[in-house]
């Protein structure tokens, strides 16, 4: 009786164990990377979706630490029924192997195989990626002078400067409706000319108001002043034009890093016909916002783009 009391005490012990184990494999999860260094990589890139960007990795060490980190759970593929920015890391590794792991909160998806995974080492990836992503357009900022151009009617002319009023709906006009230019150029201009005047985007405080840098004036003929009346600044994102509303956006708490950025212009007289195109200027941060709008980080404020599915 004894002996058989003591094989049931034993019984009942493993079978505790193996429950532990197991409930310690489910709750604890496992470190897929614990064991990964950074002389096993030869590249890695990260791809950002939105905004679809992919940047090359330097500082690999820096990666293969926060891949240390990484927990993972049980398999989950219910990610596919989530939508949210996914970060995608691809490391080619020494032997000439590849895997692909994406940061998608709450799941990790290394290799095409989706896993639940604890919060804080994945969002730590998905704000790594984006800060490669904000250090990219800080150095393309860098790299390009922002440059504007906008459309204005002479009401006032002196020896050495120009007082304007921006044409109705462009940017500048909500931000003053009087410029006082140089006219450094001594260009011959009289009231009610139309003239084109293209600057480095920063408009100082002032009334009448006045610009940082004035590159060039330019005296429209008058058909093409006509042909600009009908333009508004619309900016192509995603292969479809976003239009100026005039509105000035009141979202608050807004996320720091940026969905895309305006990186080409064409003439304000122009459509945009390249995605990150617009007829204002160029060197713009974006972020998607609701109802199919997009809005754009301007002279410190926040404007308000949507989409006309007619212009299409």
């Amino acid at each position: 009786m004894r002996k058989k009391t003591m094989i049931t005490i034993l019984l009942l012990c493993i079978l505790s164990a193996v429950v532990i184990m197991i409930i310690f494999a489910v709750v604890g999860g496992r470190k897929p990377y614990k064991d990964l260094e950074a002389v096993q990589i030869e590249s890695a890139t990260v791809q950002l979706s939105p905004p679809d960007k992919t940047i090359q990795i330097m500082e690999i060490k820096e990666l293969v630490d926060l891949l240390k980190d990484v927990v993972i759970y049980n398999e989950d593929h219910s990610y596919t029924e989530y939508s949210g920015q996914g970060v995608t890391f691809t490391l080619v590794m020494t032997d000439g192997t590849q895997t692909s792991i994406m940061a998608y909160n709450p799941f990790l998806v290394i290799d095409g195989v989706g896993y639940k995974t604890k919060y804080e080492p994945c969002e730590a990836l998905n704000h790594y990626a984006n800060m490669l992503l904000e250090q990219t357009g800080m150095s393309t900022l860098a790299d390009n002078a922002q440059e504007m151009a906008f459309q204005a009617t002479v009401i006032e002319v002196t020896d050495d400067s120009i007082l304007v009023k921006p044409v109705d709906g462009s940017l500048e006009l909500d931000s003053a409706d009087k410029f006082s230019i140089p006219n450094k150029e001594k260009l011959t201009l009289q009231v009610c000319d139309t003239v084109k005047i293209v600057y480095n985007g920063d408009i100082l405080e002032s009334y009448p108001a006045q610009l940082g840098e004035v590159y060039k004036i330019t005296l429209l003929e008058q058909t093409e002043a006509d042909a600009m009346s009908d333009r508004i600044p619309m900016v192509k994102v995603n292969n479809k034009l976003y239009y100026d509303t005039g509105r000035e956006s009141t979202v608050s708490g807004r996320c720091g890093n940026m969905d895309g950025e305006i990186t080409s212009t064409v003439d304000g007289t122009e459509i945009p016909m390249e995605n990150n195109q617009s007829n204002f200027g160029s060197g713009f941060g974006y972020q998607y916002g609701a109802d199919d709008t997009i809005e754009i980080y301007m002279n410190e404020k926040w404007f308000v783009f949507e989409y006309r599915e007619e212009s299409e």
